[in-house]
């Protein structure tokens, strides 16, 4: 999904109906990716309160191939529950200088998405 508005839906969705979200994003040479678990780690709302703006920008074909390719080991992770999911943390992939960076998210309180109790399990 290349929107904003379109990824608050699935992440909605995925709080609803108890569905881990796998949420990858691209801009130029980096890319991040996280593992949302409803009612266990931060939603999307929660790491991107607002919209960024819409633009065009340049993305390499192989940043969205490399998030891509991360998304689908997390997916074969959570079908099998073998390894550790990027459970509270995310990856950001630096292309230009070759290198992955990992940081720890966290749930915000007052989340317009999660925070409401009849969304968390």
């Amino acid at each position: 999904m290349d929107n904003y508005p379109t990824r608050y839906l699935l992440n909605k969705a995925a709080l609803t109906h108890n569905i881990p979200f796998i949420h990858g994003s691209v801009w130029g040479l980096e890319g991040r990716i996280t593992t949302i678990i409803p009612g266990k780690t931060p939603c999307l709302e929660c790491l991107v309160p607002e919209a960024p703006p819409s633009e065009v920008f340049p993305v390499l074909g192989a940043t969205p191939g490399v998030i891509g390719t991360l998304q689908v080991t997390e997916a074969i992770k959570i079908l099998t529950g073998v390894g550790k999911p990027l459970i509270n943390r995310m990856i950001i992939y630096d292309g230009e200088y070759m290198e992955f960076h990992e940081i720890q998210v966290k749930r915000r309180p007052d989340c317009g998405a999660c925070s409401n109790a009849d969304t968390i399990v």
